[in-house]
Order: structure tokens, then C-alpha cells, then sequence
């Protein structure tokens, strides 16, 4: 009997190991300063592979924080309005074509938006 509680007890010890593979998530925050938009209306959300890993809406003074896993080494963060300007704590982002992405780099994990505008 005591030979199979070890064994047991050795059975959720093993499986209770965490994977060794690395979970990059992407955090950013930051500030929309536009003071005309509706902030309830506007929508932020992360992607990572074509994928929605995070999604928020920004306060009434237009801050909001995103954080989710990326699926990729770079990802986008994405708006239901376009993007006019914008200014981060990193270089190397660039707004998409359609205007409503910012594309961060590869290799950028967390990042600051310090004002960006909306049209």
C-alpha cells in the first residue's frame, strides 16, 4: 500500500511541472486624446496572428491597458476608428495602410501609446 501511495503522490508531482516553452504576451497601455470622440464607442483590441487576443474599451479620459498572449513574434493593435497620429515609448511602429492599425515590431512585448489621435 505504501509503494502505490508513492507512486501516486510521485504521478502528481510530475504532472504538476509547468512546460518549459516560453508564453510571450503582449501589454500595452496607453492614451487616446482626442476630446471628441465618444470613448464608449471606441473599441482597442490586440492581434497576434490574424487573431483578437485582447480587446477593451477606453476610460472616459481615453487611457485604457491591454495584455494577451502573442501568437507570433510581432502583433497589431487595432481600432474601430482611424488613426491620425501617434506616439510611443518604442520606435519602429507604423500605422497600417487602412489606418486602423498600429503595427509594432517584432520582438516588442510592451509598449506605451503616450497620445495617439483619432480621425
Amino acid at each position: 500500500m505504501r509503494l502505490l501511495s508513492t507512486l501516486f503522490i510521485f504521478a502528481v508531482i510530475l504532472g504538476c511541472q509547468s512546460e518549459t516553452r516560453e508564453n510571450p504576451r503582449a501589454y500595452v497601455e496607453g492614451n487616446i486624446t482626442e476630446t471628441k470622440l465618444e470613448f464608449a464607442k471606441i473599441k482597442v483590441l490586440i492581434k497576434s496572428d490574424n487573431a483578437i487576443v485582447a480587446e477593451t474599451i477606453p476610460s472616459g479620459s481615453g487611457d485604457f491597458t491591454l495584455s494577451g498572449p502573442l501568437l507570433s513574434d510581432s502583433f497589431s493593435l487595432v481600432f474601430n476608428a482611424k488613426i491620425k497620429s501617434f506616439k510611443a515609448s518604442k520606435s519602429g511602429s507604423a500605422i497600417s495602410s487602412d489606418s486602423l492599425q498600429i503595427l509594432v515590431p517584432a520582438g516588442t512585448t510592451y509598449i506605451t501609446f503616450n497620445e495617439i489621435k483619432l480621425k
